[in-house]
């Protein structure tokens, strides 16, 4: 369920992630319902919403993380309409590719999916080299976010890159409800993600937070991350980010 980002919030106040750990895919959180048919309705509101590109400012970080973790399958974990993937749609979303994403990575086969949209929302039924996972997260509510995390590591042989918005969107749900529901700092991110992955040891994880990560400035940053051998966490020199 990914997001058309507009920053309206920057003060984030450190606060650990608290999830419940009886919901499931199986049994998740009324909100995740409610949340998950309000973005249906949004997908279907038009061609270009939730198309992927969001992701397009990280295709070349992943492309080198693949071919450093020798990655030859993909799964997407909330693509959206995931237009990047696709010879007819690629152009329509940026030009700093100049082939779609399986070419331009070097991918042997790669797996779209999104609970949103309805042709991609068939459930993966295997492993794959690589996850990514970017602006889902915070879309997720809190209570659910245990289950989500650990679905997307159980999906990854090699690696996993995750990216999230620590900022309000300017869209709302129909009751008002910011579409980032699940703002937090990301440095309580880093750690929720890192905790998780202590079941995960054969996998590198790299994290990528966008954010005002400096008081006196307006500019929205990124911050990556790598955690591998837990509790080893490696910070990337931080960026400055493109707001979608």
């Amino acid at each position: 369920m990914p997001s058309d980002i507009e920053v309206i919030g920057k003060t984030v106040n450190r606060k650990p992630i608290v999830f419940d750990p009886k919901l499931s895919r199986d049994n998740p959180s009324k909100r995740y319902r409610a949340y998950l048919k309000e973005y249906k309705a949004m997908h279907d509101a038009g061609y270009g919403i939730f198309n992927g590109r969001s992701l397009v400012k990280y295709v070349h970080y992943i492309k080198n993380f693949l071919e450093g973790n020798d990655c030859k399958t993909l799964l997407d974990y909330g693509c959206g309409k995931g237009h990047l993937y696709m010879q007819e749609h690629y152009e329509s979303v940026t030009d700093v590719i100049k082939e779609p994403l399986p070419y331009f990575w070097n991918l042997d086969s790669c797996h779209l999916y999104d609970p949103g949209y309805e042709d991609f929302k068939v459930l993966p039924t295997e492993k794959y080299d690589a996850v990514i996972c970017t602006d889902v997260m915070e879309h997720i509510p809190e209570e659910d976010l245990g289950w989500v995390l650990k679905e997307i590591y159980s999906y990854a042989k090699k690696m996993v890159f995750i990216n999230v918005a620590c900022f309000e969107a300017l869209k709302k749900f129909r009751d008002g409800t910011n579409v980032h529901v699940s703002v937090f700092h990301h440095q309580d991110w880093l750690q929720f993600l890192a905790h998780e992955s202590r079941n995960h040891k054969d996998l590198i994880i790299y994290p990528f937070f966008d954010g005002f990560f400096e008081d006196d400035i307006d500019t929205v940053l990124t911050q990556g991350y790598q955690i591998d051998s837990y509790p080893r966490i490696i910070q990337f020199q931080n960026e400055e980010a493109e707001e979608c």
